[in-house]
């Protein structure tokens, strides 16, 4: 109870004039501090459709940064652009199930079903794609990561188990065996220090367990009248160096971690989440609150829970990250520490929210935070929330002469003014009748130098303080000038036609474009080269002899084609467009930045209504529909470091177009990525993790391009008909420079064994065999031409030499006689019609035309008819020749002569014989048979044998067996050979 005295001494206190005065600064200064504290972002992940407002009923996150949720259609991991399902082909696990519990330890994903009298685990290894399954005789209550690398769970009444890669599940006891353990009750929740205590929470008592004994304090239940007093279960536990936090249903305790005992609770519901952030408890109070934070306990920080939409199911912070995701009925959300020191948004919504609809055509902010506009409605100064017209003139560009003076150029022919930033007064300097547009001002010695519309104007102070402006010079190609930029010992002019020379003997020269005119609105130095915003061309880059380096357009990232302004800083070039603002990264290729989700990134931006402010370190844009501060610090993050590191999501292979394509979502763990023979495509799919605002990045194949190509986080790389190989694929962000840090992984196509080099030797045997083979029969049709070409020369010297030496022989005789012999001219004739035939005979076997069967067999006929028709009775007959249709020379042209061979034999030394031709071709093969009688021998016929011997050569020339055989009355020739 607080006595009389002390309220006295409280008056006297706080009515003393300096004490006031005091507690007033000490108010303030907290003031400042508390200002001064991280506060934080709230955002909703953006999840894809159909997830954006789905209840998540349950979320972690892995060790690879990848995060896993359940909703009621069963399990799925998001990599922060992309959503997958947990499929895994296995009927233990399909992708529907949904979960009570699951955690990710280790390249583990553990899921826990309830079940009667306990609970199923499955533990899914992802390094090895196998699955474990175990059943626990109750229900896990409790993880937590040891130091020692195991995971500790613990069930709801105080039964302890141990898992880990090398030893998997173990159960180690109870934990009322535990020595100086006297509970019964449920455990709560558990929590292990760095030390290797562990802290079990139970009925808002904490005991710790080390080395195997317990330390309880048994300090007094808290209780309330309240009827909303809920403090049964620790829902949530911290551990700092110094204290524990456990936050319940309706308030939190926190305890000291070396006695345990209760320092500070507090009753109530508006308390949703508590985050340890530099080893310092923040607990996040929803609405109005009553709360006031402790300095030595804990701090508070409002909470937007009106931001989440539906009720909050569960959240969690993953030691070692610096955000906490939160599960909710209707989509899933992420918390983070906001750097900025004191949010700058407030400071410039007065601004955006006064110019908004109006053209912003210059801008110019002191550093006293003073901000000067300049409009098509007017000039505006702004200060202390609040704006003044300063003039109806349109200021167009806006220049400074020192702390208190600003040069103003004026649209409109209105020339020049000069405006005190202290009084808001306004000079108008003399145009002296001319009609002068001030579109442009540079410094220039102790002067001025401007541009209008075709003109140059310099512009210096007088004795008098005040100003004079002179026509520099004049020229009808000049354009509209818009940028005006100090080069050594001259000037470039950027005009609306180009870009232009000039001199310091006012000597002017068109040096881009050379052979066409387009409107160049603002110039960047970098290094030595410059970038050109350019109208209806985008960005150009170009060296100091104005040769085109690169060019940028809207088909490159660009926002719009014509770019009215320029900036770079911290390596990020901002251009401002038709179409709103784009930023690149010019130490990583030029990369374009996604902008932030807001419409007025998009909206047009003026020329020359550009401001770097020094002091706020914030550029200022003006657009046709006000001012834009763009966020440089989301720039900056989007920018990334040079240790950022992008992450492989999954891979899909395809065989066809048909089939759906099978998803690896733990391709990344392999040491290498195998295509199978069948598989036509394959698709790959990045991430950056949640943290990562970098969304573009560059990837390549070295074996195919060593050129880096650009994609976003949010598509698939795809690759059709890889042929068979050994590739190493390589991705980073463009601010990656290090090569430590890209991501590298081998991609190896196996080939189909038609692909493979023993195939391709076996073809090449196979070829060089067919090769030896054509060799071979381009051999054995010379041998055979030359045997032909020997045939037909023994022929001819056999046949129609012999005939000839006769005609010779008997032509000398009957010369010797010198009288005509008619015997002697009837043996002449009869050898020259010999000689004839065996011409006609040697024509017609090497004449390819009479290469088929019917051919030779009409040819047999015709001479057995010619030579027997008169002096035998002839039977010829054939059989099985109906499927042949052509014969080899070689074949055709030896069975005839042996055939005209036996004719003629029959003819000269047979009289009145009988014959018999047969040719049967049967599948044991062909036979020729020639017989006949030999009853009536012609007298003074003799066989020599010369022809017999001539038939058995012919035979052996066409591989044949002949049999001639003499048996009583009957003469028979027998050819057999192969199948025709």
């Amino acid at each position: 109870m607080t006595s009389a005295r002390d309220v006295k001494n409280r008056l006297v206190f706080f009515y003393a004039p300096g004490i006031r005065l005091f507690v007033f600064f000490t108010m303030w200064a907290a003031t400042l501090v508390a200002d001064g504290q991280a506060t934080f972002n709230l955002r909703k992940v953006d999840l894809p459709a159909p997830f954006k407002h789905s209840e998540i009923r349950a979320v972690r996150q892995d060790n690879d940064g990848y995060t896993w949720f359940t909703t009621s259609q069963g399990i799925w991991r998001y990599d922060g652009t992309d959503v997958q399902p947990f499929d895994i082909n296995d009927p233990e696990i399909p992708q529907s199930a949904v979960p009570d519990v699951i955690y990710c330890y280790d390249g583990y994903i553990l899921l826990f079903f309830d079940v009667e009298h306990g609970s199923r685990m499955l533990a899914y290894d992802t390094y090895t794609s196998t699955t474990t399954k175990y059943l626990l005789d109750e229900h896990p209550q409790s993880f937590y990561n040891s130091p020692t690398g195991k995971l500790l769970i613990y069930s709801w009444k105080n039964k302890r188990w141990q898992f880990s890669r090398k030893e998997l599940l173990v159960k180690i006891g109870d934990a009322v065996r535990l020595k100086g353990w006297e509970n019964s009750r449920v455990i709560e929740n558990v929590i292990v220090d760095k030390d290797g205590s562990t802290y079990i929470f139970y009925h808002q008592k904490v005991l710790r367990v080390k080395n195997g004994a317990v330390f309880l304090n048994n300090d007094p239940l808290t209780r309330a009248d309240d009827a909303g007093f809920n403090f049964s279960y620790a829902k949530d536990v911290l551990c700092s160096s110094a204290y524990l936090f456990a936050r319940f249903p309706n308030g939190f305790i926190i305890y000291d971690k070396r006695t345990l005992k209760k320092l500070y609770v507090y009753l109530g519901v508006d308390i949703p989440i508590a985050y340890l952030l530099n080893d310092h408890f923040v607990v996040l109070q929803s609405g109005a609150g009553r709360l006031k934070p402790n300095d030595k306990l804990f701090k508070v920080q409002p909470f937007p829970y009106a931001d989440i939409t539906g009720n909050i199911k569960t959240y969690i912070n993953e030691p070692g990250s610096n955000h906490i995701l939160i599960a909710a009925e209707k989509g899933m959300f992420e918390l983070t520490p906001d750097a900025t020191p004191g949010n700058n948004i407030g400071k410039t919504e007065f601004f955006t929210q006064f110019f908004k609809d109006k053209s912003v055509r210059s801008v110019y902010r002191l550093s006293n935070g003073k901000l000067f506009a300049g409009t098509y409605k007017g000039f505006y100064a702004v200060e202390r929330g609040t704006a003044r017209l300063i003039t109806t003139l349109a200021i167009y560009s806006i220049t400074k002469i020192n702390e208190n003076t600003l040069l103003l150029g004026i649209e409109g022919a209105n020339g020049f003014a000069t405006i005190d930033t202290r009084s808001n007064r306004l000079t108008q300097i003399d145009s002296k009748g001319r009609f002068i547009f001030g579109f442009s001002v540079q410094k220039d010695g102790d002067g001025y130098i401007a541009g209008g519309a075709y003109n140059l104007y310099r512009l210096k102070k007088l004795a008098d303080s005040q100003w004079a402006s002179q026509l520099l010079l004049h020229s009808d190609s000049l354009g509209n000038v818009k940028q005006i930029m100090a080069m050594d010992d001259h000037w470039w002019v950027a005009t609306s036609v180009g870009i232009f020379n000039l001199d310091r003997n006012n000597r002017l020269k068109k040096i881009f474009p050379m052979h066409e005119s387009y409107g160049v609105y603002a110039i960047q130095k970098e290094g030595n080269n410059f970038w050109l915003g350019t109208a209806a061309h985008g960005l150009i880059k170009i060296d100091k002899n104005c040769k085109i380096l690169s060019q940028l357009k809207f088909s490159d990232g660009l926002a719009g084609d014509f770019v009215y302004s320029l900036f770079k800083i911290n390596g990020l070039l901002y251009a401002g467009t038709n179409q709103g603002l784009s930023v690149f990264n010019t130490n990583g290729g030029m990369q374009s930045i996604n902008p932030p989700d807001d419409p007025q990134y998009s909206e047009e931006l003026n020329h020359s209504a550009i401001f770097y402010d020094e002091h706020q370190q914030q550029l200022i844009f003006g657009g046709v529909n006000g001012l834009l501060f763009p966020d440089m610090d989301y720039y900056s993050s989007a920018n990334g470091k040079q240790s950022d590191l992008i992450k492989l999501s999954y891979v899909k292979k395809g065989s066809n177009g048909v089939a759906a394509p099978e998803t690896d979502l733990f391709a990344y763990l392999e040491k290498k990525i195998v295509l199978d023979p069948g598989y036509l495509f394959m698709g790959l799919k990045f991430s950056g993790g949640l943290e990562s605002r970098q969304h573009n990045f560059l990837f390549r194949i070295n074996e195919i391009d060593t050129l880096w190509h650009k994609s976003n986080l949010s598509n698939e790389i795809s690759f059709y008909g890889l042929a068979p190989g050994t590739y190493t694929l390589q991705a980073r962000f463009p601010s990656v420079t290090d090569s430590r840090y890209w991501f590298k992984k081998t991609i190896v196509v196996v080939p189909h064994f038609y692909q493979t080099w023993l195939f391709k030797f076996i073809i090449a045997l196979i070829i060089a065999f067919a090769i030896y083979m054509a060799w071979l029969a381009r051999v054995r049709k010379i041998k055979d031409e030359h045997l032909l070409r020997t045939t037909i020369a023994s022929d001819l010297h056999d046949e129609i030499g012999s005939a000839l030496t006769r005609i010779s022989l008997t032509s000398e005789l009957m010369n010797i006689k010198r009288k005509l012999d008619t015997n002697v001219v009837e043996r002449i004739s009869n050898d020259s019609k010999d000689a004839i035939a065996s011409i006609s005979d040697i024509i017609w076997s090497i004449d390819a035309r009479n290469d088929t069967r019917d051919d030779l067999v009409a040819r047999m006929r015709e001479h057995a008819h010619n030579m027997l028709d008169s002096i035998a009775s002839v039977n010829f007959e054939v059989h099985g020749l109906d499927s042949v249709t052509n014969l080899p020379q070689l074949v055709r042209q030896n069975i005839y002569l042996i055939f005209k061979e036996a004719i003629n034999n029959v003819a000269k030394h047979n009289f009145n014989p009988k014959v018999w031709i047969t040719l049967n071709n049967q599948a044991k093969g062909m036979t020729i048979t020639i017989r006949n009688t030999v009853a009536d021998k012609k007298p003074a016929s003799t066989h020599t044998g010369q022809g017999l011997r001539n038939m058995q050569m012919r035979a052996k020339r066409m591989k044949a067996a002949i049999d001639i055989l003499r048996e009583d009355d009957m003469f028979s020739i027998t050819i057999r050979m192969k199948r025709w």
